[in-house]
């Protein structure tokens, strides 16, 4: 089942054979040097390092058409898991899915548009000489196609909360004390974190200079994208763990009333020296029942999760320090 009805999801979204991405995004990858060829720059490019700055915006294009799938895939996992917690029948379901999941075109049109006057508005604060034309006309184009490109996406991946939230919306019926019954949640999270994991990477990697490692700004810059990383982690969860904290509220409020009308009756057998009967065993069974309870998550990640994020979030880091490394022997 396709999540979302939109023009992003059949343009990038659908499954397309191994050899057409490998295609474009080589003619990605060359447009700038042909650029650069037609200009004469082509040597001076390689020789000064600007080659890895002209391959930027074609690294974040063909990554985001590489990611598009995955994330198509995890947002039909979710819906998947899902399904069995609404108790509705499947003309039903489909029909809420397919509602909340709709798209209107012209607001994503508006998304790229924008994007694509930002990326211009970044492309002109360029200088170029007089003498170059190509490189000019290929930062301009592909600084556009990227950054409407990028919104485009960013867009998207705001519009898919609507279809959590209609799910969310639904009564869920589910066990609070299976912890795989939200899996499918904390993986999408995890993935979106990652993906945006991989943008700071790529940007890093092609941008990075070596004169930044003693700028302390570009150090202070990095701690905001940690922070952005987990928020994107944890609030892309919200809705579930709300929906987990009402459940495990619902079950403990009277299992615990149980447990203190039971301790009642216990003190008051045990004053005027009558038979405890089972309620001994009746008050234990259901302070471990609580305990369980207490101890459930509620939040839709296990500890592979967690671990995961956290060394992933200094992957751009060591990625840059690679690369310096490597350029240093390389020298």
């Amino acid at each position: 089942m396709t999540t979302l009805t939109s023009l992003f999801d059949r343009m990038f979204d659908r499954p397309r054979p191994a050899w057409v991405t490998l295609l474009v995004s080589l003619l990605l990858f060359m447009l700038p040097f042909a650029a650069a060829y037609l200009d004469g720059m082509l040597d001076d490019s390689f020789r000064n390092g600007d080659w890895r700055i002209l391959l930027v915006y074609p690294a974040v294009i063909v990554y985001i058409l590489i990611v598009s799938p995955a994330m198509s895939r995890m947002g039909d996992e979710v819906v998947a898991a899902f399904r069995p917690l609404i108790y509705i029948d499947n003309e039903a379901f489909n029909n809420l899915v397919k509602e909340a999941g709709r798209i209107n075109p012209l607001h994503e049109w508006l998304a790229l548009a924008v994007g694509a006057g930002l990326g211009i508005l970044n492309a002109w604060g360029s200088t170029f000489e007089d003498n170059i034309f190509w490189l000019k006309l290929y930062w301009y184009l592909s600084s556009a196609f990227m950054y409407g490109l990028l919104a485009w996406t960013i867009f998207m991946s705001f519009s898919s909360t609507r279809l959590n939230q209609a799910l969310h919306s639904q009564p869920l019926h589910f066990d609070i004390l299976d912890p795989t019954t939200f899996e499918a949640i904390g993986r999408q999270s995890l993935l979106l974190a990652l993906v945006f994991i991989g943008g700071v990477t790529l940007s890093l990697v092609f941008a990075f200079q070596p004169e930044y490692l003693t700028n302390p700004v570009v150090w202070l810059f990095y701690l905001p994208i940690v922070l952005v990383i987990v928020l994107i982690f944890l609030l892309s969860m919200r809705p579930t763990h709300q929906a987990m904290v009402a459940e495990k509220k619902r079950l403990l409020e009277p299992v615990q009333r149980q447990i203190r009308s039971a301790c009642r009756e216990l003190a008051q057998r045990l004053e005027q020296s009558q038979d405890l009967a089972s309620l001994p065993a009746e008050i234990n069974a259901l302070s471990i029942y609580e305990q369980r309870l207490l101890a459930a998550r509620t939040w839709p990640y296990n500890t592979a999760m967690l671990r995961t994020l956290f060394f992933s979030v200094f992957f751009p880091l060591v990625t840059v320090l690679g690369r310096l490394l490597v350029e240093v022997f390389y020298r």
